[in-house]
């Protein structure tokens, strides 16, 4: 009888294929969870949008002069400002971790993770109701 040494040709495809199976698995389960990761980093800007339009709407109480309609309820003291005015407002209401500056540290940005667009351009609608100061994101251009 002959001594066989070594693997057989199904044996090194079997193992193949089997480590191919763990590969696929590993590599969409590691996505799926950097995607999630990237959506939570969004949507902690868009609470941290919400929290500077408070302090602007704080702030600056004689810019909230129009009337807009938030749930279906009218409110006499409202705004809608894009981000970029947050930024560009002497209030400093961003924290340096947020922004993107330029080489000459000037902030000038807030980028959405998930799109790796900029943000400047997304609007927060600021109202006033009992006398609180309240925000709203109304449109996130930089998800499309």
């Amino acid at each position: 009888m002959k001594n066989k040494k070594g693997f057989t040709l199904v044996e090194i495809l079997a193992v193949v294929v089997i480590l191919a199976i763990i590969i696929t698995i590993a590599f969409f389960s590691g996505n799926a969870i950097r995607q999630n990761s990237l959506k939570k980093i969004v949507d902690t800007k868009i609470e941290q949008i919400e929290q500077a339009a408070i302090l602007y709407g704080q702030d600056n109480p004689q810019k909230l002069n129009e009337t807009c309609q938030v749930d279906g309820v009218d409110y006499d003291y409202c705004r809608v400002v894009t981000v970029r005015e947050l930024i560009e407002s002497d209030g400093n209401y961003f924290t340096s971790e947020t922004l993107v500056s330029d080489e000459n540290g000037e902030h000038i940005d807030l980028i959405n993770d998930v799109t790796g667009k900029s943000m400047l351009d997304d609007t927060v609608q600021i109202y006033r109701r009992n006398n609180r100061v309240y925000s709203v994101i109304l449109e996130i251009k930089s998800n499309n």
